[in-house]
């Protein structure tokens, strides 16, 4: 046989292997997916940042959204796009994609060769050469391609759920920030007041109409209105900080602006039992618990059918005897399943298995209980809301009204007026945090029916009583 003969022998055995395993990795790496599993819960843009054009054009959208007020919909927007954690997380696509492709890839072909040198006549060396390939490797493949196409539907589903997470924690850092920007903002109104009210006494005990120890008492309640306006404002600093690590926002963006006050709670509620079955069925971690379960009967399906087999090598070899004659044939490697026949996968895999099962459930149930505790708490804050919109409030208001005319006609002390005062702030403020409490208990049951509530709500600001209400109370 002819050397070029041999060669072409070899390379017929190399060539459908290499060919089969010629594949790249997708740069997209299921990224469309994930926005559209997103985007069927929440209507927000998602970029994955890869150094492209696209990336220009999404910091000039940012900039745009920070040269103005930011609404919720717009920090909630700047997080998805700049948040660097959820950035990194759409790098696990890659990852995963990384292992589809290797799924579908054959096994390298081995090519081996040796010489052996004869110690007699004839004096021509043995020369032997061939090239093996795994063959059970490509029976596999199918199964195995499956199996990894499996695992990458998990991993989309589980970066998408690092989207709704982070989009229900920026809400709540959001909301925390109004109330801590309100409640400031009263804080400092109800400085000014006790400032004004010592100025009074000052001049009312250098009159000699009130004592030394209502003018200490003044000067007390001033000192801890400040004290109180300052934590106040530290609050505020903190919660800001959070929200613009959650925004990915630094240097000269972090003097972002927002409104003033909390939005209105919403005029009704939903079904208990609607929000249980929407979350079952919208959850993403519950579709990705799903997900791993199919995954592991899989990879239970596919140990069991090939526990007899071994690594099968197929091949072709040439042999040049010391005679000098050629010699050319197919190879054939069997490994005998005798001692390990996948006894300990079967079983391993079998545990993990009913394990996922029986997460599966209790995650079902958790969820059916988060949201009823949930939504119990949202009503209790609903109510706690509405009594001190409707009861507490213009009853505080009432009293310091009260108060101020019996004050006006020297009936009642200055100190009197001043716990009148300090418990219609006290009310001001239990109320901005009740409404404060709601929004954050709201964002919360957002993400645990799966990102979104199954209506929309229309929200409208509050009208801000902490200020109009105070002010109008303690003149004169």
């Amino acid at each position: 046989m002819k050397l070029d003969s041999r060669i072409k022998w070899l390379w017929l055995a190399v060539l459908p292997p290499i060919l089969l395993s010629c594949a790249q990795v997708p740069k997209e790496s299921g990224f469309k997916d994930v926005q559209g599993l997103v985007g069927e819960r929440i209507e927000y843009r998602l970029h994955w940042n890869q150094g492209t054009d696209a990336d220009v054009e999404v910091e000039k959208l940012i900039d745009q959204l920070l040269a103005n007020e930011l609404n919720l919909d717009a920090v909630v927007q700047i997080a998805l796009l700049n948040n660097s954690r959820l950035q990194a997380s759409y790098e696990e696509l890659g990852v995963t994609q990384a292992d589809v492709v290797a799924a579908g890839l054959l096994d390298n072909p081995v090519i081996f060769g040796q010489a052996r040198f004869p110690d007699r006549y004839p004096r021509l060396s043995n020369l032997e050469f061939g090239v093996t390939q795994n063959f059970l490797n490509l029976l596999m493949l199918p199964a195995r391609k499956k199996l990894a196409a499996v695992q990458f539907k998990r991993a989309k589903l589980r970066v998408s759920e690092e989207v709704i997470t982070l989009a229900a924690e920026v809400q709540k850092s959001y909301y925390d920030v109004l109330g801590a920007k309100q409640l400031k903002q009263m804080r400092a109104l109800i400085a000014t007041t006790a400032q004004r009210s010592l100025e009074m006494a000052l001049r009312l005990n250098e009159a000699g109409n009130i004592g030394a120890l209502e003018l200490a008492n003044e000067q007390g309640q001033f000192e801890q209105t400040r004290i109180a306006l300052a934590d106040s404002e530290t609050r505020l600093l903190v919660a800001r900080e959070k929200l613009t690590g959650m925004m990915g926002l630094w240097g000269k963006h972090i003097s972002w602006k927002i409104p003033a006050q909390l939005p209105e709670v919403p005029p009704q509620e939903y079904g208990l039992e609607h929000l249980e079955k929407f979350a079952i069925a919208n959850r993403l971690d519950i579709a990705a618990s799903r997900k791993e379960m199919e995954a592991l009967a899989q990879a239970l399906g596919i140990t069991i059918d090939w526990r007899y087999f071994g690594s099968v090598d197929v091949g072709i070899s040439t042999e040049r005897d010391t005679d000098g004659q050629w010699v050319v044939g197919p190879t054939l490697a069997l490994e005998l399943p005798v001692f390990n026949q996948g006894q300990a996968d079967i079983a391993r895999l079998q545990s993990q298995l009913r394990q996922s099962q029986k997460k599966l459930k209790a995650q079902a149930i958790e969820v059916r209980s988060e949201i009823r505790a949930l939504r119990g708490q949202l009503l209790m804050t609903r109510n706690l809301v509405d009594h001190y919109r409707n009861v507490v409030l213009p009853l505080r208001e009432r009293i310091v009204e009260l108060t101020l005319q019996k004050y006006n006609y020297m009936l009642v002390g200055t100190f009197d007026l001043l716990m009148a005062r300090q418990q219609e702030f006290d009310g001001y403020q239990k109320y901005i945090e009740a409404v404060r409490d709601y929004w954050n208990i709201r964002a919360d049951m957002a993400k645990a029916a799966g990102g979104r509530l199954p209506e929309a709500q229309q929200k409208s600001p509050i009208s801000q009583k902490s200020t109009s209400g105070s002010s109008s109370s303690t003149g004169s």
